[in-house]
């Protein structure tokens, strides 16, 4: 029997200077020189933060250990202190996964303590509520070769969902 697959996510709203509601999305990077080979879905994008909760960990706790890993320590204490501040956005759970995508707002100044993983080669997406309808699903065909052009906002669907459930509860 496969086991369940868990994995926990994060998206970081926050306004810009024109006082717009914005998601700070994870970009992929190329090459991940940790793993020594080619990032699978070069140039999509990805919640804030994304990835497994381990055996003994609680959500939280899996939640701010992907943090650090993927954003730095420095973040990952900012998103310690507000952890009482996050919104469930989104939990899906069959028979192959079971994800819980967490939302919060931040200030901009907040993102600034943003310390890519640079192992992954990876980068920080902005959008805004508006470009949500520009984003595409991701093909299974671009799990090797990525997407071509770094402009467009390529996602897997649930993360899609995600943000858009992540801009409703937390801008109204």
């Amino acid at each position: 029997m496969k086991k369940t697959k868990k994995t926990i996510g994060l998206i970081i709203i926050f306004k810009d200077k024109e006082k717009c509601f914005t998601a700070a999305l994870q970009m992929r990077g190329g090459f991940n020189t940790e793993k020594n080979k080619p990032e699978t879905y070069k140039n999509a994008s990805q919640l804030t933060v994304h990835g497994g909760i381990n055996k003994k960990e609680n959500e939280i706790e899996a939640l701010l250990r992907e943090t650090k890993e993927e954003l730095g320590a420095k973040f990952a204490k900012i998103i310690e202190l507000n952890k009482n501040k996050l919104i469930e956005v989104n939990r899906i759970k069959n028979d192959k996964i079971s994800v819980v995508n967490f939302g919060l707002i931040l200030t901009k100044i907040d993102l600034d303590k943003i310390k890519i993983n640079k192992q992954t080669g990876g980068s920080l997406r902005l959008i805004s509520k508006n470009e949500i309808r520009n984003i595409r699903e991701l093909k299974p065909s671009e799990k090797t070769n990525g997407i071509a052009d770094k402009n467009e906002i390529v996602m897997f669907s649930d993360d899609i969902e995600a943000v858009k459930l992540a801009f409703e509860k937390l801008t109204k």
